[in-house]
C-alpha cells in the first residue's frame, strides 16, 4: 500500500512538473512570436495599434513573470524583452523624425508667407512650382 502511495505521489507530481515546464516554455514562446510579429508589423501600426501592442506585451510579460527560469531560459527572456524596447524606440525617433520634418517645412512655409508680406508678393497657388528662390525682392 505505501508502496502504490509513493509511485502515485511521484506520478503526480512528476506531472505537475511537466506541467509547469510546458507553461513556461509556451510563456517564452509566446513573447519570442510576439516579439518577431511586431518587428515585422511595426511600421504599419498607428498609434492606437502601438496600444494594443503594448498592452498585449505586458500580459505576456505578467505571464513570463509567473515562472523561475534557467540562467539561459532568462538570459533569452531579456534578449526578448530588449529587442522589443528597440522596436518601439525606433519607431518613436521615426515619428520624431516626421515631426521635425514637417515642423521645419511649416516654417519655411510661414518665413515664405512673412516674406512676401514685407515684400508685397503674390503668394503662388498650392502645387505652383514657384518657390522662395524664385520670387523677386523688388517691391
Amino acid at each position: 500500500m505505501k508502496k502504490t502511495q509513493l509511485l502515485l505521489s511521484l506520478a503526480i507530481a512528476c506531472v505537475l512538473v511537466l506541467t509547469s515546464c510546458d507553461k513556461k516554455q509556451n510563456a517564452i514562446d509566446n513573447l519570442s512570436n510576439f516579439v518577431e510579429k511586431v518587428e515585422k508589423n511595426a511600421p504599419n501600426y498607428t498609434d492606437k495599434d502601438w496600444t494594443n501592442v503594448n498592452n498585449e506585451y505586458d500580459e505576456l510579460i505578467t505571464e513570463i513573470d509567473k515562472y523561475e527560469y534557467s540562467s539561459d531560459e532568462a538570459k533569452l527572456i531579456a534578449e526578448l524583452k530588449g529587442k522589443y524596447i528597440g522596436i518601439k524606440a525606433k519607431d518613436n525617433v521615426n515619428d520624431f523624425i516626421e515631426g521635425v520634418d514637417k515642423a521645419v517645412n511649416e516654417v519655411k512655409s510661414t518665413i515664405k508667407g512673412i516674406k512676401d508680406g514685407i515684400l508685397g508678393n503674390e503668394m503662388q497657388p498650392l502645387g505652383s512650382e514657384a518657390d522662395s528662390s524664385n520670387v523677386s525682392n523688388n517691391p
